[in-house]
């Protein structure tokens, strides 16, 4: 199981991605955060920019197959996407998203 991140431009394009991808039942249990400062270093300088970051837990075997889908649906304005491991979940939470999510 990983918490995957996907880090967006604006919060309807989060909506949109979150939509999308419990529709395919490649996520469960989404959170969207509201405007995120997020501050990078780019050609040796520091900017920041207000983004909007989606967490939702799934399955480790379905990253690929989420980064795909977002890359081809979503390719206009491509979010940042990783994931890190869940170490420990409630065993109901973790049976309840190994069935209510695609198959692997």
């Amino acid at each position: 199981m990983v918490l995957i991140h996907i880090i967006c431009d604006s919060p309807p394009q989060a909506n949109d991605i979150v939509d999308f991808l419990i529709d395919e039942k490649l996520m469960l249990n989404a959170l969207v955060s509201n405007k995120i400062l997020h501050k990078r270093l780019k050609n040796g300088q520091k900017e920041s920019l207000e983004q909007t970051l989606v967490m939702g837990t799934t399955k480790a075997l379905l990253f690929n197959k989420i980064n795909k889908r977002i890359k081809k649906k979503f390719a206009e304005n491509l979010p940042l996407i990783y994931a890190m491991p869940i170490i420990y979940m409630d065993e109901a939470q973790s049976a309840d998203l190994r069935s209510s999510t695609e198959k692997t």
